[in-house]
């Protein structure tokens, strides 16, 4: 901000300071006397001396009888002895000017400056009125460096007297040296025949030919200059001293770089303004109605229509869209025209576009051509599970999404999950299924909560759930920040999110808890959450009976650790970044393959169960804020840019205020809303890709689940000012800048046709705190991006240039409302500044223009008018209050929580134990899992083998839990070496027994081993069947699958020796009981 500051007005000053008084020589009147281009004011000045023969006592020159008013006194006081002693000598041996009859080399005459005729040499004479004494010259310096007293004791400083060129030229007796304007007509005064001249010198070629030097400038001339006798810069140094009469009007080094300055900031700022008004006319007339376009792009009308319906639909945050409220449509008669609105909610079952209306894009069909498969296998397992699917939906059947990351070379299967999935799994669609006229492509819509109430998350979530995307392709994740009840909230958010959910895999109260690596420093590093999996349980007041169609969901509850619990306020609550990566670093392990956490590993096998498909067919990741709420159609336009673009990486959509007249606060708000950046994906509504398509053989590119992204954006050391505000304030805006720095050449795209509204702050101390932290995060991230070399453009014409002035203009926002109000008042005195007028009227203006061309609402304007009036707030009031508070990192008034006090939000508590976190691969949870499953079947099919045969009625024997399972253990350990064969995984495991082992009804029990071995046959038929078993041991998918495993477990046939292991066991132990 001084930076500004001085540019703007300490820059001119230093290197051009303002001259000294100044007139021209038209301009000096009568009251003025002109001494060797200085022009003195005389008129109040009487203090001259007596002067011998005229007056007896001190006068004023000005008046009669001296009359020197408006004249020049040159000659009366001539610069002798000095630059002109050595070039214009007396004639007469021995005489030395300024003394005897030599005072001088000029008459000492007055001149009358409108005519500059010179004296006649006749007149050198007369003496009386030369001024050579050293008190006269003493004076006179006196008067040109301090002033010339007055009458009132005031001092009237000296001014020079300036020529223009254009007068210089016109005259033919004027001439220019170094920037001193010479007249040489006055050396037609000298009389010669006292003094001597340099022979052939400059002073005798002007007496010879005066027209030749008159009217330009000499300097190169008498420097280029070459004299066998005196140099002719000496002798040009001789007339500065006596015949200067003032100075040409020029402009210093200093006034030039000043101006230049001046003028290439008004260029290059004005430049960019125009130049983004220009794109964003170009933009709003041609190309954003293309963005995410479907049938209305072929009619203006329709796409009027559409604006209209959005604007009534940004009424109100709880009013629904017309795509939420049941209507019917008469049926066209043409087929080229939809049945439905385009924003009618379809059917369970059934989709309101033709799948064949459009093709697939030409990049995806190039892309994914290889990896379009069916099969039939899966086919008739999905159909098991789905059965209340209708039979002509089955056409569209599907064993994986057509965006499958499988590549074609790959030698699996396809096949179902290894764990039971939910009876209410939607099923794929055939990859040729394209309700919108492109391929579809799974995304996840990620929700994160902290405080709010069930009206913000029931808004938000019924939005998401009712978008016209098919459900088959989008999961709904909540990420609840901790155990925390929002301000007037009778639950907790947590129990909010749980409480709409159904049809859970795991009942609520029976889900564990499982830890994570959290962002945090010291003990907190270590967090424990639990995975709710269902779907979506709508309110029949909110949304009608029959346009609840099921939708899967997960919700995320970050619940802290056991001490943490029991010490904490906020128990679990690490931030929204955190929340945030938890998804990010997920998508990254299951892109890679790496060791996952407990927690994602619940959470990979619990999407996997409630969708059908694996997380790694997820491509794109929608981010909500849960108090916004999201337009029926957004969600399909936002894909339908990231489908046809692959480079494109992020997305916004417009934000619309939904409570503009609650308040002046919000009021001054709703002209921001028109308004989109590509620099920043707004927190609240944005959408990033998982990964982007590259090549046509089924490789993939990760760009949100980039390690370093990932690594850089879970930074959980935040310890310097810079850090704080960028990873505790402004997370959302880190992130985009994370991804324009790692993928510079990559898009990031505004789509005006996808809409969602937000609340906004309607009291203004909620509105400080909000732009508290917008402010200080927005600096810090512009100034990571002025050091990205890699964006579009060079120098000037860069991204990275535009960004510099963002910065400039974001850090000087107090200083240019004060610089306003001062042009404004400037103006107002009569000074006005006229460029910089200009560049406030554009700046100002063209938002009102390009708001009337780009919208042509009116409305708008209206906003703007009070937009501009609240000015002071936007660009000083808020600005300070945010730089004032630059090391305050909490949310402040934003939002309240019950109970909480202001904290050290980000310091280190503790050590961090990574003991307690166990990581592991996919393939080793599942092989743990599946031991431990067998383990428990084993356990299982012994007690109740050995209570129903093996015990005599009238003996009871007790055997404690760890005695069996240690014997079991141990003969595991010796033949499987704790491997399992992947078809001894049943698809229910058998009950298990009670603690106490029962006698039998028979008295009588087997005692032989071929009894056993048959025994043990028929139980083992009647418990699994090895056909029905292996039938889906084959991969749901390449990576993530049973078949897998099999580089890592042991084959099939090993299962006969662990049969025998089990047999051993059992032999051994009615060893130890027979009597």
């Amino acid at each position: 901000m001084t930076f500004v500051g001085f540019l703007t007005f300490g820059f001119t000053q230093v290197v051009c300071p303002r001259p000294p008084l100044s007139f021209r020589l038209d301009s000096v009147n009568e009251g003025y006397v002109i001494i060797h281009g200085w022009s003195y004011l005389l008129a109040n000045w009487n203090a001259h001396p007596p002067i011998q023969g005229i007056s007896n006592s001190s006068t004023n020159v000005i008046y009669q009888p001296i009359n020197a008013g408006g004249k020049d006194a040159s000659f009366l006081f001539q610069n002798i002895n000095h630059h002109c002693s050595l070039i214009i000598t007396p004639k007469q041996p021995g005489a030395v000017v300024g003394q005897g009859n030599l005072p001088s080399y000029f008459p000492c005459q007055l001149i009358d400056h409108t005519s500059y005729l010179p004296p006649l040499p006749s007149l050198y004479s007369n003496h009386t009125a030369c001024h050579s004494s050293p008190s006269s010259i003493d004076s006179l310096k006196r008067m040109r460096e301090v002033g010339v007293r007055n009458s009132e004791g005031v001092y009237e400083k000296a001014g020079r007297i300036y020529y223009g060129w254009e007068e210089v030229n016109r005259t033919s007796h004027l001439a220019v040296y170094n920037g001193y304007v010479l007249n040489l007509n006055l050396l037609k005064s000298l009389p010669q025949d006292l003094f001597h001249l340099p022979p052939s010198g400059l002073i005798q070629s002007i007496l010879q030919n005066t027209s030749s030097f008159a009217g330009q400038d000499i300097t190169h001339t008498v420097v280029t200059h070459r004299s066998d006798t005196v140099p002719w810069q000496s002798e040009a140094q001789c007339l500065l001293d006596i015949i200067k009469v003032g100075e040409i009007d020029t402009k210093s080094v200093g006034c030039v770089t000043s101006d230049v300055v001046l003028y290439a900031s008004l260029i290059v700022i004005l430049g960019v303004i125009l130049v983004k008004f220009i794109l964003a006319v170009i933009f709003g007339w041609f190309l954003s109605w293309k963005l995410g376009n479907f049938k209305e792009g072929k009619s203006y009308k329709d796409r009027m229509r559409r604006d209209r319906e959005i604007e009534h639909w940004t009424e109100g945050i709880h009013i629904p869209a017309k795509a939420l409220q049941e209507h019917s449509n008469p049926t066209k008669k043409t087929s080229l025209i939809p049945r439905k609105s385009r924003f009618t909610q379809p059917d369970a079952g059934s989709m309101h576009f033709n799948p064949h209306e459009k093709s697939a894009s030409l990049i995806w069909k190039q892309s994914l051509g290889s990896r379009m498969f069916h099969s039939n296998a899966h086919e008739r397992s999905y159909a098991k599970l789905n059965g209340s699917f209708s039979e002509n939906s089955q056409s569209l059947t599907a064993p994986l999404s057509h965006r499958s990351s499988i590549t074609s070379n790959s030698s699996k299967t396809p096949g179902s999950c290894p764990h039971e999935l939910s009876p209410h799994a939607i099923r794929q669609p055939s990859p040729e299924f394209m309700p919108f006229g492109f391929s579809l492509a799974h995304t996840i819509c990620l929700v994160t909560c902290y405080s709010e109430g069930e009206d913000g998350l029931r808004t938000t979530l019924d939005s998401i759930a009712t978008t016209d995307y098919p459900n088959s392709h989008k999961l709904i994740l909540v990420v609840a920040d901790g155990m925390i009840t929002g301000h007037g909230n009778a639950l907790s958010t947590p129990d909010i999110c749980i409480s709409m959910m159904q049809d859970f895999l795991i009942e609520p109260e029976q889900v564990e808890s499982n830890s994570y690596v959290a962002i945090a420093d010291g003990t907190k590093r270590h967090n424990m959450a639990k995975v709710y999996a269902g779907y979506y349980r709508y309110d029949d007041r909110t949304v009608s009976t029959g346009l609840q169609q099921r939708v899967p969901m997960i919700t995320i509850v970050k619940c802290g650790t056991e001490e943490e619990q029991a010490k904490e306020a906020k128990p679990g609550n690490r931030g929204k970044r955190d929340s945030q990566v938890i998804l990010m670093s997920f998508l990254q392990k299951v892109m890679f393959n790496e060791r996952m956490t407990e927690l994602e590993y619940e959470f990979f096998s619990n999407l996997w169960r409630i969708t059908g498909i694996t997380p790694d067919h997820y491509e794109i990741v929608l981010m909500v804020d849960a108090d916004t709420k999201v337009y029926p159609d957004a969600l399909s336009r936002l894909v339908s840019c990231m489908v046809h673009d692959p480079e494109v990486m992020g997305l916004c959509g417009e934000t619309k205020i939904g409570n503009k007249a609650d308040s002046w606060v919000s009021m001054i708000q709703a002209f921001e809303s028109i308004f989109g950046n590509v620099t920043c994906l707004p927190g609240c509504f944005c959408m990033y890709r998982i990964k982007a398509p590259k090549g046509t053989n089924g490789h993939w590119v990760p760009i949100l689940a980039n390690p370093d992204i990932i690594e850089h954006y879970s930074e959980n050391v935040v310890d310097t000012l810079h850090k704080k505000n960028l990873l505790l304030l402004g997370e959302d805006r880190y992130l985009s800048t994370l991804m324009l720095k790692t993928f510079p050449r990559r898009k990031m795209l505004f789509v005006p046709q996808a809409v969602c509204k937000t609340v906004v702050p309607d009291s203004f101390m909620v509105l400080l705190s909000q732009r508290r932290r917008w402010i200080n995060s927005t600096i810090h991230n512009l100034m990571e991006l002025v050091f990205v070399r890699d964006l579009c453009g060079t120098f000037c014409f860069s991204m990275q240039f535009v960004v510099f002035m963002e910065l400039v203009g974001t850090l000087a926002l107090p200083a240019a409302i004060s610089f306003t109000i001062y042009l404004i008042i400037l103006a107002i005195l009569g000074q006005p500044a006229v460029l910089s007028l200009i560049l406030l009227a554009l700046i100002l203006g063209l938002p009102a223009v390009l708001i009337v061309m780009t919208s042509r609402k009116l409305v708008y304007v209206g906003w703007m008018f009070i937009y501009l009036l609240s000015l002071p707030i936007w660009n000083f009031v808020l600005p300070t209050y945010a730089y004032w508070h630059f090391d305050d990192f909490t949310w402040g008034e934003t939002r309240k929580v019950q109970g909480e006090a202001k904290d050290s939000h980000g310091e280190k508590e503790g050590e961090f134990d990574s003991s307690k976190i166990t990581m592991k691969k996919w393939t080793e949870f599942e092989r743990d899992r599946m031991i431990k499953e067998a383990r428990a079947r084993s356990e299982a099919m012994i007690q109740q083998d050995l209570s129903k045969r093996w015990l005599p009625a009238d003996l009871s024997i007790e055997i404690d839990q760890s005695t069996l399972s240690n014997l079991i253990g141990s003969s595991l350990s010796d033949s499987s070496k704790s491997f399992l064969p992947s078809h001894l995984t049943p698809s229910s495991p058998p009950p298990l027994p009670k603690s106490r082992w029962q006698q039998d009804d028979r008295s009588s029990h087997l005692s032989t081993k071929e009894d056993f071995d048959e025994e043990v046959h028929h139980d083992n038929s009647q418990e699994d069947d090895h056909s029905s078993l292996h039938s889906y041991s084959s991969s749901c998918q390449e990576r993530f699958s049973i078949e897998c495993l099999s580089t890592e477990l042991p084959e099939i046939d090993h299962q006969v020796d662990l049969e025998e292991s089990w047999k051993e066991s059992v032999l051994e132990l009615t060893q130890k009981t027979d009597l």
